[in-house]
């Protein structure tokens, strides 16, 4: 599953949340056009690992949330793509 939500700020920017065959979440953040060339950080959370479960939980849950703010109230550049 691949959601990503435009930020409030600027008109580009995204989070973008992505739940991989293995479950594992992985966090981005796309910078806004004019600062594309910046770095963007990425982390990624492993679900089969203990060592965060209630932020695993928590990711999942956002990953939930966006998906619904995209289906009700989309914006341009919203991405939903559920496998």
């Amino acid at each position: 599953m691949l959601i990503e939500r435009p930020e409030d700020m600027s008109p580009d920017g995204r989070l973008s949340l992505f739940r991989d065959s293995e479950g594992d979440i992985h966090v981005r953040v796309i910078p806004p056009m004019e600062r594309q060339d910046d770095y963007a950080p990425s982390i990624e959370f492993v679900c089969h690992c203990q060592r965060s479960p209630r932020t695993v939980e928590a990711l999942n849950n956002l990953l939930e949330a966006m998906r619904l703010d995209n289906e009700e109230r989309p914006l341009p550049r919203a991405l939903t793509q559920i496998d």
